[in-house]
């Protein structure tokens, strides 16, 4: 590893993104890269003690190259690097530094190696055809797409891991195109292996970045896809010159349990609740809704009963529906107007209540039953509706944990709901959509 390289890596894993002496835990991490370079124990804490005691000259600055501005040539013991590495937005490029193979050599022949660490040595070494332009290319996608720098570590693992180091840097003098129209995303990359590539792909965490959730899939796209660009706001990634939503979706139901629950399906709202069904219940004033009917005092306990029922709230209230119907003083128009005032109270930011672009909520109402499926169906349509509006994005991206991808534009996504996609929980504000077509 060059100096340079050594820099980078530091910077990586530093906590600003950027080393600095002064910080405890960025000499931490510079301890343990070199401990991963198989550097004697001794040798780590006496070159750490002599950057820290040369840490500042007389006006306070750093005195290690790379870092505001030092040369580094203070070090003691060691040879004199002279770093050549060029840095700008386009490109980037690290040449190595005036530390000859000689020296390299002569370094190796005066020094007390163990055959073990030789092995090690000659592995990095040999390495470092393909490791050097990975890290160059991370390096430049990490600021195209603002991936951070835990995500680009551990991409470099898996990779070196999984053992296609040299078969990514081969890939990436050439990236391809993404093509949302296929069924895999490993299909549009027919030189890397795909059982490897689906690994990778599990492997890669979700991460939270500020408030904001990165899925696995925008941050491995962006990273193998010539095409595709994570962005900050405004949908998930640029794909192409679509603005495209990434979604989770957990496949068929006999792939729930590898994909951690069979409730999974995506949350498509902007600014509603999405938790537990006890705030939903209070915020539309449920309870207080159900008690103003005028039922008997027996149907009223009954109804009350099922608000703790283990039921989507749209079916609970066509069972409350159901009994008020068999009451007395039962009149459609009482329930209506109520129900009416239960939604505004949850969907205070929207106006598609009592009727939108979708919905209808006379519509779902005769003088026997309360249609909870279409009630819930053209919710779910207008909170999209609404969401894309806000986000300004061209279409969904579904994504299961084993790769399979299936692209809905904006059109496609409204008229699919309650067929191709399906409300597979709605105990909260908001209704879970689920595209359960990958087999």
């Amino acid at each position: 590893m060059t100096l340079d390289e050594l820099l980078l890596e530091w910077s990586y894993r530093s906590e600003r993104g950027y080393p600095s002496l002064d910080n405890p835990s960025d000499i931490s991490v510079l301890k343990r890269i070199l401990k991963e370079l198989n550097l004697p124990e001794g040798e780590i804490d006496e070159l750490v003690d002599d950057l820290e005691e040369k840490r500042g000259d007389e006006d306070g600055n750093n005195k290690i190259d790379g870092m505001d501005g030092g040369s580094g040539e203070d070090l003691p013991g060691k040879p004199k690097f002279q770093s050549t590495s060029t840095n700008n937005n386009a490109n980037y490029s690290y040449t190595s530094p005036s530390f000859t193979k000689d020296d390299l050599i002569n370094l190796i022949s005066t020094t007390d190696i163990s055959d073990k660490e030789l092995e090690n040595i000659a592995k990095n070494i040999s390495s470092l055809v393909f490791t050097t332009p990975i890290t160059n290319y991370l390096a430049q996608v990490a600021q195209e797409s603002n991936i951070d720098g835990g995500s680009i570590r551990l991409f470099k693992e898996l990779i070196e891991k999984y053992d296609i180091q040299q078969e990514f840097a081969e890939y990436i003098k050439n990236p391809v195109d993404l093509d949302i129209s296929k069924n895999n995303f490993t299909d549009s990359i027919p030189s890397l292996p795909a059982d490897k590539l689906k690994i990778l792909f599990r492997s890669m965490p979700t991460t939270i970045i500020g408030n904001v959730s990165v899925g696995p899939g925008e941050v491995l796209f962006s990273i193998l896809f010539k095409n595709v660009k994570k962005r900050d706001s405004k949908g998930d990634l640029d794909i192409g010159n679509l603005n495209v939503e990434v979604k989770a979706s957990i496949g068929a139901a006999k792939k729930a349990e590898m994909e951690k629950g069979a409730d999974a399906g995506a949350v498509v709202a902007k600014g509603y609740g999405r938790g537990a069904w006890s705030s939903t219940r209070k915020t539309g004033e449920f309870d207080t809704f159900v008690s103003g009917l005028g039922m008997s005092e027996e149907n009223t306990d009954d109804a009350l009963k099922l608000l703790d029922a283990s039921l989507k709230w749209p079916l609970k209230t066509a069972s409350i529906y159901d009994i008020f119907t068999k009451d007395e003083n039962f009149n459609k128009e009482t329930f209506i107007r109520g129900f009416d005032s239960v939604l505004r109270r949850i969907y205070h930011k929207s106006s598609f209540i009592p009727s939108g672009m979708h919905f209808n909520l006379d519509s779902y109402f005769n003088e026997q039953d309360f249609n909870s499926k279409e009630f819930e169906i053209d919710i779910a349509r207008e909170l999209i509706q609404a969401y894309k509006d806000h986000e300004g994005f061209d279409g969904m991206l579904y994504l299961n944990r084993s790769g399979d991808m299936k692209f809905f534009d904006n059109k496609a996504i409204i008229q699919s709901i309650g067929t191709d996609i399906i409300i597979k929980s709605f105990s909260d504000d908001v209704p879970r959509l689920l595209f359960r077509g990958h087999s």
